[in-house]
């Protein structure tokens, strides 16, 4: 899932929260385009909070792009999860 997606950063700030200094981080994730003729992309925009040092080492480092991809997937497969413990197995029977 995602991973193929490229992520870039559309700008970001400083925010505080609970009582802390963080970085929010607004992105673009895209679908890279195949051969295959296939027109139909699904791109994601959003924004996502990193604790400073996170964000301006990942900077440092070049590797801005998979620190928002992580996070980005870490938000993703939190919400199935709470969707898959919220759903009641009986419900669908018949």
């Amino acid at each position: 899932m995602m991973s193929n997606y490229e992520f870039t950063e559309s700008s970001s700030r400083n925010i505080e929260q609970d009582g802390e200094q963080v970085r929010l981080i607004n992105f673009r994730g895209t679908e890279p385009r195949d051969d295959s003729g296939d027109r139909e992309r699904l791109n994601i925009d959003g924004a996502i909070v990193v604790p400073m040092m996170d964000y301006f080492m990942a900077g440092a480092e070049g590797r801005l792009p998979e620190l928002i991809k992580e996070k980005v997937l870490e938000r993703l497969t939190a919400r199935e999860q709470e969707n898959e413990e919220g759903e009641d197995p009986t419900e669908n029977a018949e």
